[in-house]
């Protein structure tokens, strides 16, 4: 099957079950009640759905990736529990997150266990494929903690540069996607070009995304995000839109663009005045073309693929940038 949206339609109820019917021991309760938690608080499930789509491009069945699918959200899951806590972001899908439905000791605790095992899941893979996979998922797994380091250091700094950031969310976002696609060309026996090739496409549609979410962190709504909008503007997350935001600003504008990234501005007036100043600025506009100039690039990457890789690359692609709220 060669179109990602026809592929994610029917695999994503049948990996849910998958998860669902993973056997977790009952105790501790405090342990493994916020994992379960987070298997049914919803979730797009894009990296296994990426992973098992590319396998099944060299006829790899999903009963067949199901372990490395499952390990890759398993880590997903486990950087978004982290993240939370870290970015004191209280709603996650739309739902509280764990360390507000628990406390912050459980999230972290809950977190840690799932990261284990993931690892754990990832080993039931076949072993004569084990010492082939374990290295991508493992580099995969060191760079969103890479990028998340990143992402905090750069709250401290007023010197991030636009280049900084791309690096980060490569790290934080492109990275975990691209291993996961990594991964499914590996369980197919895919060629050493081929493997290059597909995680420069999806190094480079991660950033896309990245870029297109914190936008819609600013032009959405928290029903349709499914988070709390304007956290990242009350943490001063260096994200390419304040960035460009920042390149754009005369002396005077910069001093009111600070002044409105404060607690008691955004509780005030909520985002939309920020948001209005942005485009005013032309840095909503800017954030837009370097967008589509990423997804340029991804499909051109993406024609150096023989079908039904290349068609199936280029559909994912075009499924994950299609949300526009």
């Amino acid at each position: 099957m060669t179109d990602f949206k026809t592929y994610y339609g029917q695999y994503v109820s049948w990996f849910n079950n998958q998860l669902n019917a993973y056997p977790f021991p009952e105790n501790p309760a405090d342990l493994y009640d916020p994992i379960r938690y987070a298997f049914h608080a919803g979730g797009k499930r894009i990296r296994p759905a990426l992973l098992a789509a590319i396998a099944d491009s060299y006829g790899i069945s999903r009963e067949s990736s199901r372990f490395p699918a499952m390990a890759i959200e398993m880590i997903h899951l486990f950087s978004l529990i982290h993240d939370d806590i870290m970015d004191s972001d209280n709603l996650r899908h739309g739902k509280p997150a764990i360390h507000v439905k628990w406390d912050i000791n459980t999230g972290i605790l809950s977190g840690d266990a799932l990261f284990t095992l993931a690892f754990q899941t990832i080993q039931k893979s076949d072993l004569s494929l084990r010492n082939t996979i374990l290295p991508v998922f493992t580099q995969s797994v060191l760079h969103v903690c890479e990028g998340q380091s990143y992402d905090l250091s750069f709250e401290r700094s007023d010197t991030v540069q636009i280049e900084d950031y791309l690096q980060m969310i490569e790290l934080k976002t492109g990275c975990l996607l691209s291993g996961a696609a990594q991964i499914g060309a590996l369980l197919g026996n895919a060629g050493e070009e081929e493997i290059r090739i597909i995680k420069a496409v999806i190094l480079t549609t991660g950033r896309a995304f990245q870029i297109q979410d914190d936008l819609l962190e600013l032009t959405s709504n928290p029903e349709n995000m499914g988070k709390s909008l304007g956290s990242d503007l009350l943490e001063k997350k260096k994200t390419f839109l304040l960035l460009t935001a920042y390149s754009l600003c005369k002396k005077k504008e910069r001093s009111l663009l600070d002044s409105m990234l404060t607690p008691d501005y955004i509780s005030k007036h909520g985002i939309s005045r920020i948001r209005d100043f942005f485009e005013s600025l032309g840095a909503v506009k800017k954030t837009e073309e370097h967008i589509r100039q990423e997804l340029d690039k991804a499909y051109h990457l993406a024609g150096k693929l023989a079908d039904p890789q290349e068609k199936l690359i280029r559909s994912f692609t075009s499924f994950i940038m299609s949300r526009t709220k």
